[in-house]
């Protein structure tokens, strides 16, 4: 899969089926798109996932946000879905008040060589987000190319969206969020020292620095599953502040899984960690022993999770 960022001289010479949007987490609404897009490609057409490498809302806003997947979990998802590249354009002034006619003939018909495009029916663009559906029906046989609308995924009653999803994880709910998603919410990172609090609580941690482009779920305990060169293993996951034993100054420690039955030095090796299950909100303890009962509770609450699961 091919991935092309942060330029805006972009020459495909392939017929693209060009999907449009912004792909936060690529939940299941998106790879109902992507799975249609896929479908329709013959011959020499490729599939492109089409975004911004910074979300146009947020620029407007003048403010950086967060993602439910990082970059490199985003390409990721996009070839597991069906993608053959992702162009992340970038949102430069000139394109933030680029016309709807001249970004669709300028950059997805003459360089993404767009001979279809694929989009959900709130599908905007261009300035003042003046192209839509109607616009694109409208284009399609003037500058020739054939436009599929995928209808919303829904769950639970409801259209599937991000929004709905960090309100899940903003309460926890990690369990409606992956069935938002189709997957289950997690963090993949390198495995990196920390405080060594847990060791020295007898319940050593892998410990992950966050990405600051990462959304963070509500802070706690979670019953979690880990992925580990090829391996999956079952533990208890911390993400949170530093409430106990380090002077607690509210900044964010990152996350720390205590793997059940393992004991290998694994520093320096990716992990993925999934939560699977919220257990208790992270709080201040007022002694590292009154910290190490609550998490023998903790793993006990964990275990008995995982012997229903």
């Amino acid at each position: 899969m091919f991935y092309i960022h942060d330029t805006g001289k972009i020459r495909q010479d392939r017929p693209s089926i060009v999907t449009i949007g912004k792909f936060d987490g690529f939940h299941r609404g998106h790879q109902k798109i992507l799975r249609e897009a896929a479908a329709d490609r013959t011959g020499e057409r490729q599939v492109v996932v089409f975004t911004f490498s910074r979300s146009p809302q947020m620029v407007l806003a003048g403010r950086e946000g967060t993602s439910l997947s990082t970059r490199r979990e985003k390409l990721a998802l996009a070839e597991r879905f069906g993608a053959d590249g992702v162009i992340e354009y970038p949102f430069t002034e000139e394109v933030r008040h680029m016309s709807a006619e001249r970004f669709l003939r300028e950059i997805l018909v003459d360089q993404l060589q767009a001979c279809e495009i694929v989009a959900g029916p709130d599908c905007r663009f261009g300035y003042e987000r003046q192209g839509d559906v109607t616009f694109l029906e409208v284009k399609a046989q003037e500058l020739g190319f054939s436009l599929h609308i995928v209808e919303k995924e829904r769950y639970d009653g409801a259209v599937i969206s991000s929004s709905r999803i960090r309100e899940s994880l903003a309460r926890g709910d990690v369990e409606n969020a992956a069935a938002m998603l189709g997957y289950p919410f997690g963090y993949e990172s390198e495995i990196v020292h920390g405080r060594r609090l847990g060791r020295t609580l007898g319940f050593p941690t892998i410990n992950q620095a966050i990405p600051a482009e990462k959304l963070v779920p509500a802070l706690g305990v979670y019953a979690a599953e880990i992925l580990l060169d090829g391996q999956r293993f079952r533990g208890i996951d911390n993400g949170g502040v530093i409430p106990t034993g380090s002077g607690g100054d509210g900044r964010l420690a990152g996350v720390e899984t205590s793997i059940f039955d393992f004991h290998e030095d694994v520093y320096g090796r990716r992990v993925r960690v999934e939560l699977k299950h919220f257990v208790r909100p992270e709080r201040r303890f007022p002694s590292l022993e009154a910290l190490r009962t609550q998490v023998e509770r903790d793993k006990e609450i964990v275990r008995e999770y995982w012997n229903r699961a």
